[in-house]
């Protein structure tokens, strides 16, 4: 950009003779009268082709996102058919249930998510690897995936497989084997992978802040933790499936290029014929008083260079209202690039190299977190501008006030990443399972558009005055001979953070 930039404006200066090479022709001709206007050879007015990059570009006009909205059907036995028809030459075809992490007993985190694993992990027809070769023979991969809410297991198949990935599908939903030998397998590979996590400076600071702030129960990792994931048995999972996995629970979503008239004679077979009433556990989560004032904890890790800060404090469910104007206020505080954190932390002092905040928002609670990685020896400041920052937000009459602009930007974040998923049949079925699990209308993601637009800055204005900096729990994972100095010469006291907490 700036060689095109400087080949404009030398450009630029020879048309208007400023440049230093003269036609030697030039001083044997006649100077032209003083009165007399100067007329430019048709040679010398040449075009700059690079001119274009001196004007600021406006934008385009806004291309409203169409969402499609799917048909629905619900059979006898309770199941719903969600079908969305895109033209593409893949259809994706999931399943989901209403329960996940958060329908799971205390002492057995992780047991949501680890049934969903193993559901792909052999059936009562397949064995393991039979299964796995049967799903690559349509060109696919079965995935499985659980959060808080739900649990799903999914594949992507051509239009004209839709029917045996179906029944693959309904095979290990209904049928799986649940072999101990396979489950001590995978069981392997997965503590592997908690232990692997357990050293990043990043995942302890958030394992800390929110089992402190939700409790052992609702603030567990959906993936479990250690000891945990140890205890779980084959019993645990089977009991967890026959609760969750029954149709009242449960959803089959079908993204392609097919009509719902085509499908419904064969989810009717597969799905609709099961039996089955679904009563997981109620989570027996009891969340703690949150702080009554800031509250610090420190997880020490020596030699470390740098500092991962996660700040923390409940904020509404999924479903209380105000939860699109929240979108709107955590996008432009800590969600862009442009956000208020972002340019703070990172544009303006140089802390560290981006920092993300987030509401989340499940059936059961909510929370808002700010979470970043700073430099070891701004630890101290970083901590003091996040407060700051929150603190300025927060406040519609002080010194910087959520504007409209900041609003209106987030606003068209938001509508750009939702038309992002249009992209992919996987994508629009993801946004459905969320509409099914979350107990949404099934046209929400089709009037989102017009919702978001319609969001006052009032209505973020006042979301944003939940935030209260003065009570967070803020969880700091790094050296504390080093950082402790600061931390205390600014006036944040700290305890150390329980070590149960990081298993």
């Amino acid at each position: 950009m700036k060689r095109a930039f400087s080949q404009g404006v030398v450009a630029a200066c020879f048309v208007c003779g400023c440049g230093a090479g003269t036609s030697p022709h030039a001083s044997a001709s006649p100077s032209p009268s003083p009165s007399a206007p100067h007329v430019a050879s048709s040679s010398s007015l040449k075009a700059d082709p690079e001119a274009f990059r001196l004007v600021q570009p406006k934008p385009g006009e806004h291309t409203p996102v169409q969402f499609p909205t799917p048909s629905v059907r619900t059979f006898k036995n309770g199941l719903t058919l969600f079908v969305v028809p895109k033209q593409s030459a893949v259809a994706t075809l999931t399943v989901v249930v209403r329960h996940g992490a958060g329908s799971v007993p205390l002492g057995k985190s992780g047991l949501a998510a680890l049934t969903a694993r193993m559901l792909t992990e052999g059936s009562q027809l397949h064995s393991s690897l039979a299964l796995a070769e049967a799903s690559e023979a349509l060109g696919s991969t079965l995935e499985s995936d659980a959060g808080r809410d739900e649990s799903d297991v999914s594949l992507s198949t051509l239009t004209s497989d839709v029917p045996r990935g179906l029944a693959l599908l309904a095979e290990v939903v209904f049928k799986p084997a649940f072999s101990g030998r396979e489950l001590e397998r995978v069981k392997g590979e997965w503590l592997d992978g908690l232990r692997a996590e357990r050293q990043e400076p990043a995942r302890l600071a958030s394992l800390v802040a929110l089992r402190t702030l939700l409790g052992l129960s609702a603030g567990a990792p959906v993936s479990g933790s250690i000891p945990d994931v140890q205890k779980l048995t084959v019993a645990d999972l089977s009991d967890f499936h026959r609760r969750a996995y029954a149709p009242s629970n449960m959803a089959v979503i079908v993204v392609g290029d097919l009509k719902p008239e085509q499908l419904a004679p064969d989810v009717e077979r597969l799905f609709g014929q099961a039996s089955g009433v679904g009563s997981p556990p109620a989570s027996s989560a009891i969340t703690p008083d949150p702080p009554s004032k800031l509250r610090v904890l420190l997880v020490d890790r020596k030699d470390s260079v740098q500092s991962a800060i996660f700040a923390v404090q409940p904020f509404p469910r999924r479903n209380e209202a105000g939860f699109e104007a929240r979108e709107i206020m955590t996008s432009l505080l800590g969600g862009l690039f442009t956000s208020r954190l972002n340019l703070n932390l990172r544009e303006k002092h140089a802390y560290t190299y981006g920092v993300r905040g987030q509401a989340l928002a499940t059936r059961q609670w909510g929370s808002f977190f700010v979470a970043t990685d700073v430099k070891r020896e701004a630890t101290a400041d970083a901590l003091f501008e996040l407060l700051a920052e929150l603190d300025r937000a927060r406040d519609p009459h002080g010194s910087a006030p959520i504007q409209a602009q900041e609003a209106a930007r987030a606003s068209t974040d938001l509508m750009h990443a939702l038309g992002a998923r249009l992209e992919h049949t996987s994508a629009i079925a993801d946004a459905i399972g969320t509409t099914f699990a979350e107990q949404l209308a099934p046209d929400y993601y089709s009037k989102y558009p017009n919702l978001i637009s319609h969001i006052s800055l009032a209505d973020v204005v006042h979301e944003a005055t939940r935030l209260d900096p003065h009570r967070l729990l803020v969880v700091i994972v790094g050296d504390r001979a080093q950082i402790e100095p600061s931390l205390r010469q600014h006036g944040f006291d700290f305890e150390p953070a329980d070590p149960k907490l990081l298993e």
